[in-house]
């Protein structure tokens, strides 16, 4: 049996339907990343399993108990908010042992826990500084710590890496990983960052317009989208789409053929599949990405190579394709198996 259920969850603001009958099942001690533009409603989602947004339709299942209409407080559910939702005037350890003060529990149990959480996130040393003395990592981690000192049966992340740097996010997503692992938590994380939602992630949900596109492992995702819209939205650089004629040996009903930038590799011209021109080259140091417009054609792909390439903007090239990689897509944009 599932630990947390979302049974045809739905979510209106007026006439705009924003959440269209969601059905998820999550287990327990999983992490599973909610992913999509702007706008699909995955940080929405998220509030409605925190109680922070009406359900308008459909159940909410916690461990076996209904808690569509339960009030947040009463949910056991921790948030992590992107703004860190610090108290300014309060100190580390009061901020962290904040919600546990309120439930009057005793003071000792309280000591015990803010301390171990802090050991666990290296806020040992800060304690007794207020968020204005701390920086962006560590006002983070203090609001994880705030949620791990209740010990919740689900912690929610509303996209919590956000506000920092590139570092600082690199660094902070291995310290969240760590502690889902330590703890064997049940997280569920809203992100817009790819790498986040592939490394973190058990199961990444992907979103668009209200509605579930497909749900499953960052690799099933990656090798195995389910639509055009997935086949794109996940990896960088984003999927090559070439008309299915480009391609020969298709299926009938293939409108568009898809081809990650590491299938493809560069030929002399004249002895690849296709050829093209070459418009742009960016060497990115571990990678090479070559812009190539094909032949007979507006249609510009990208190439990706782990090594770095003589050739030069303008100059005529061939590629070949694994063939065993492509993706088809029909009419509707649906992959073809």
């Amino acid at each position: 049996m599932s630990y947390l259920e979302l049974k045809g969850v739905e979510k209106y603001y007026g006439d705009f339907h924003a959440i269209k009958g969601i059905n998820l099942n999550i287990q327990k001690g999983e992490f599973v990343v909610f992913v999509g533009p702007s706008g699909c409603g995955k940080s929405t989602l998220l509030r409605m399993i925190a109680g922070l947004e009406e359900i308008n339709g459909g159940d909410l299942v916690l461990d076996g108990n209904n808690i569509t209409d339960t009030l947040p407080s009463k949910r056991d559910l921790a948030m992590v908010f992107q703004s860190y939702a610090l108290y300014p005037h309060m100190t580390v350890e009061e901020n962290m042992s904040f919600a546990l003060r309120i439930a009057k529990e005793d003071p000792a149990v309280i000591k015990e826990k803010v301390e171990q959480a802090a050991a666990k996130l290296n806020l040992t040393d800060y304690l007794k500084r207020t968020p204005k003395e701390l920086s962006g990592g560590q006002r983070q981690r203090v609001a994880i710590g705030r949620a791990i000192v209740r010990a919740p049966k689900v912690f929610l992340f509303d996209e919590p890496l956000s506000n920092l740097d590139a570092a600082l996010r690199g660094q902070t997503r291995v310290e969240i990983a760590h502690l889902h692992r330590e703890l064997n938590a049940t997280s569920i994380y809203v992100t817009h960052d790819q790498v986040e939602a592939m490394t973190l992630a058990d199961r990444v949900v992907v979103m668009q317009a209200g509605v579930i596109e497909q749900c499953g492992s960052p690799m099933e995702l990656y090798e195995r989208p389910a639509n055009k819209f997935v086949a794109q939205f996940i990896g960088m650089p984003k999927m090559n789409l070439m008309p299915a004629n480009m391609i020969p040996g298709q299926s009938d009903a293939a409108v568009e053929v898809g081809v990650r930038p590491e299938h493809f590799t560069l030929t002399a011209v004249g002895e690849g599949q296709l050829n093209g021109r070459v418009e742009m080259v960016e060497a990115l140091g571990n990678e090479t990405l070559i812009h190539v417009e094909l032949e007979g054609s507006n249609e510009m792909v990208i190439v990706r190579q782990y090594e770095q390439t003589s050739v030069r903007p303008d100059e005529q090239v061939g590629i070949n394709y694994d063939a065993s990689q492509l993706h088809c897509f029909d009419a509707q944009g649906q992959a073809i198996r």
